[in-house]
């Protein structure tokens, strides 16, 4: 656990463990740490070393309206494409049930630098992030 986690609220750490990262349309169901044999045959197929998944939704875990957030959305996916990331639309979808399922981006072969900057330029407490051959890893900001 790194310095920021520890900022973090205990119950908000935990949720964002026990969070589903999902991009249904290509198979991929992502846990925290947990290896994930689709995810790295996806990676190998598509010739690609990194992946983060962001989203913009609810900033630093506030729940906003659908409308603000679906334009907080369109935003990062205009940034996304401006830098011509290679992505797809994901969700990260809550256990708790009273919490609504976050749209994000799953991007490939993006930096672990540049998700960060990402992650922090819209306000998100955390990102996940992985490499071929890794586990996907929860990464405070």
């Amino acid at each position: 656990m790194d310095d920021n986690s520890r900022n973090i609220d205990q119950q908000l750490r935990e949720a964002y463990l026990a969070t589903l990262y999902e991009v249904k349309h290509l198979g991929l169901q992502l846990r925290i740490e947990e290896e994930n044999w689709d995810l790295e045959e996806f990676l190998i197929d598509n010739n690609a070393f990194s992946w983060a998944f962001i989203s913009a939704w609810n900033p630093f875990s506030k729940p906003l309206s659908l409308s603000e957030n679906e334009i907080r959305h369109s935003k990062l996916k205009n940034f996304a494409k401006n830098k011509q990331w290679v992505f797809t639309e994901g969700f990260g979808v809550p256990q708790n049930k009273e919490w609504k399922a976050e749209k994000s981006l799953f991007i490939l072969d993006i930096s672990k630098i540049e998700a960060i900057h990402l992650g922090k330029d819209f306000d998100q407490n955390a990102i996940v992030i992985g490499r071929l051959g890794k586990a996907p890893e929860l990464l405070f900001l």
